[in-house]
């Protein structure tokens, strides 16, 4: 009659054991188990054994992680799961430039320039307008046209400095926004 062993010790597995169950390098096994300073559970034929309870979450701890940032953060990701990642994101962008989600930049600056000068044009010619329909004095259209200079200026510096801090963005500087 065979002699029955402890249950505990049928979970002790070798290093071999366990990179042949999860079909893993022996070399990735050993490199997680020393760094997570995981001791030996017992030996079999001079051999360390491990308890697989605490060898388990060590090689499966990446594909656990549920945080959401975690997740989504490519420089976290296993090289397999960065490749597939930037893939999908690549997809994404594609499917959503066919649906006019996203914007291409030239045509939205084609039609923010087209949108501002119709407003500087019209903006231009409110003063005369006054002065011929509505029989403004002199004093008063000069008043009007100081008002739709300071608002031209104001319009121009905002849309440069909005522009200026979102090209700065795009190549990793830091701008300090004033408002």
């Amino acid at each position: 009659m065979e002699k029955v062993g402890d249950l505990a010790e049928a979970f002790n597995w070798s290093i071999s054991k366990i990179s042949e169950a999860f079909s893993m390098d022996r070399a990735t096994v050993r490199k997680k188990i020393v760094e997570n300073d995981i001791q030996a559970a017992g030996s079999s034929r001079g051999n360390p054994t491990y308890a697989l309870k605490d060898v388990a979450p060590v090689l499966f701890a990446s594909a656990c992680k549920t945080d959401e940032d975690i997740r989504h953060d490519p420089s976290l990701m296993i090289p397999k799961e960065r490749k597939d990642w930037f893939q999908s994101e690549n997809e994404r962008i594609k499917l959503e430039k066919e649906q006019r989600n996203l914007i291409p930049v030239n045509e939205v600056v084609t039609v923010y320039s087209a949108m501002t000068k119709a407003v500087v044009q019209v903006l231009e010619t409110i003063p005369d307008i006054l002065e011929r329909d509505c029989a403004l004095t002199p004093q008063a259209v000069s008043a009007v046209q100081a008002s739709i200079d300071d608002l031209r200026t104001t319009l121009s510096e905002r849309s440069y400095h909005a522009c200026a801090i979102d090209l700065m963005r795009d190549k990793g500087e830091v701008i300090a926004e004033e408002d």
